[in-house]
């Protein structure tokens, strides 16, 4: 796997033959295949402007990683593009102690362009923005976004799919764990504008709380301005359900236990993803700190 490490706006890593960074901009060329995937490093750099676009008919799985220790405030505009025929699998994991942190991150998603994406948060206090636009004909999108919250963490996360082409397709899947003080906000809204016939749009939210003073909320929304759609949402808010803790218990691990091999497996689909192993230990660990 290869590894691109931006600090104060700068590559101070090698980059891979063919891509281009100039402007806050990299650019990964046309035509290509990468089987292995790339992953991008921002250090520590709390006020990062980064494109990364993925260019015509290549395929790639990029994995993003926003780590700071700074508790000062912290901003990131992010954008990918992902032109015509492309196939992009994409996880975020954020990590930032910051007690501010804003994340603004949006997608574009060309002709017939597919994205998978993957956004883990497990940042102290942040408000972050996933928003895709859907902006030529056939382009899909895969949304999943896990957020973890514990002790007195925040996190605000807003998802947002728009729907600006025929025969499009969109999925958003996004869950809240929350536990002592820890507050998690979820929106997820999908909107498909007037014309736009033959679009696709489902949403599933679900909020997960393990103590009594923790509080998630989701708000599963559908703005529909076409009738020749396909949409459907749906949300749920709770605790573990007893009886799998109970049938763990007989299993011989105790209540704590049960409850974050519970949790794990919501997490599953992300920890799956992170092919970087020190990455995945990290975020495994400071998941199961706050569970």
């Amino acid at each position: 796997m290869e590894s691109i490490v931006i600090k104060n706006h700068e590559i101070t890593s090698n980059i891979p033959t063919g891509f281009v960074f100039e402007n806050q901009k990299l650019i990964i060329p046309k035509n290509n295949h990468y089987p292995d995937p790339i992953k991008i490093t921002i250090e520590d750099d709390n006020n990062e402007d980064l494109t990364i676009v993925v260019s015509e008919n290549t395929s790639i799985k990029i994995i993003l990683e926003i780590a700071s220790e700074d508790l000062n405030e912290n901003t990131y505009k992010l954008n990918l593009i992902a032109k015509d025929n492309s196939q992009v699998k994409y996880l975020l994991v954020s990590e930032l102690k910051s007690n501010k942190a804003l994340l603004d991150h949006y997608f574009t998603a060309h002709r017939d362009a597919k994205l998978d994406l993957l956004g883990g948060f497990v940042s102290n206090i942040i408000e972050a923005k996933m928003h895709v636009d859907l902006i030529g004909e056939g382009a899909e999108v895969n949304m999943r976004a896990v957020a973890v919250s514990s002790d007195e963490h925040k996190q605000n996360i807003d998802v947002l799919i728009v729907h600006k082409a025929p025969n499009t397709f969109g999925d958003m899947t996004n869950i809240g764990i929350a536990n002592k003080s820890g507050r998690i906000l979820l929106n997820g809204v999908e909107k498909i504008e007037k014309g736009m016939k033959n679009a696709n749009a489902f949403q599933t939210l679900k909020g997960i709380i393990t103590s009594d003073k923790a509080v998630v909320e989701v708000n599963p929304i559908l703005l529909i301005d076409e009738y020749d759609v396909k949409a459907g949402h749906g949300a749920t808010i709770g605790r573990i359900e007893e009886e799998q803790l109970y049938y763990l218990q007989s299993r011989g691990l105790n209540r704590a236990e049960a409850e974050k091999l519970i949790i794990n497996g919501f997490l599953k689909p992300v920890i799956d993803e992170i092919d970087d192993e020190p990455l995945r230990e990290r975020f495994v660990n400071l998941v199961n700190s706050r569970i």
